[in-house]
């Protein structure tokens, strides 16, 4: 990631953490989501392996249950939580780490570089931890993107609803999402009504051809994928 269009405070903590965009060239070699650019949160000041470890990842993930800190605490508590916890290696991520602090942010470069494009938002980290004044535009100037909003409760992120997938991991999740009006990503083995699987898991099709995890603006059904490590 060598295109920054945000440092700054996390909306979440305060802490300085960046928002980066990668693969703006030749696009994604994921499997998953095909030659998509990639957008992605880290924090400016932690190695992303020691930040994961701390705890300081919070800046960037807020109270996400699959933080490895959470995720081991709900688990020793005996708390349903997901199979497995986060599965981005962060150790993978220290390479973009050192390019994006050593870049500037250049905002208008970072639309540009956006704009009618097929982009991840979410790569790494919640985009709620970046502030809406960025973020938003840069939603805009897509041709489609894919978007998952852990922090879906919090009331300064229901603006993400029309844009982002609220993230869940239970039944009663994915009602009290509804109610406040997301569609939702599930991770599950089984489908309730208004849900279909990820098509990506039924069908091989990628991300870049889906466009159906972009909020409640497609109309679309909720999705289901079941967990991965």
């Amino acid at each position: 990631m060598t295109v920054k269009a945000y440092e700054g405070p996390s909306t979440v903590n305060g802490d300085n953490i960046m928002l980066g965009i990668g693969c703006e060239v030749k696009g994604s070699r994921n499997t998953k989501t095909g030659p998509m650019v990639q957008v992605g949160t880290m924090l400016r000041d932690v190695h992303p392996v020691e930040a994961v470890n701390n705890g300081a990842d919070e800046a960037i993930c807020g109270g996400c249950p699959l933080r490895p800190t959470i995720h081991a605490e709900m688990k020793a508590e005996g708390t349903e939580v997901s199979e497995f916890p986060c599965y981005v290696k962060k150790y993978y991520k220290v390479a973009q780490w050192k390019a994006l602090k050593a870049a500037s942010v250049d905002y208008d470069n970072a639309l540009d570089v956006l704009a009618g494009r097929s982009v991840r938002f979410r790569e790494y980290g919640n985009l709620s931890s970046v502030p809406r004044e960025v973020s938003e535009p840069l939603l805009k100037v897509t041709k489609n993107h894919t978007l998952y909003e852990h922090d879906w409760r919090n009331p300064e992120n229901q603006w993400l609803a029309l844009y982002a997938m609220a993230s869940v991991h239970s039944i009663e999740e994915r009602e009290e999402a509804h109610s406040m009006g997301w569609r939702t990503f599930r991770t599950g083995n089984s489908l309730e009504s208004g849900e279909v699987f990820c098509p990506n898991y039924t069908h091989k099709i990628q991300c870049i051809d889906c466009n159906l995890c972009s909020g409640n603006s497609c109309g679309a059904k909720d999705i289901v994928n079941p967990p991965h490590k």
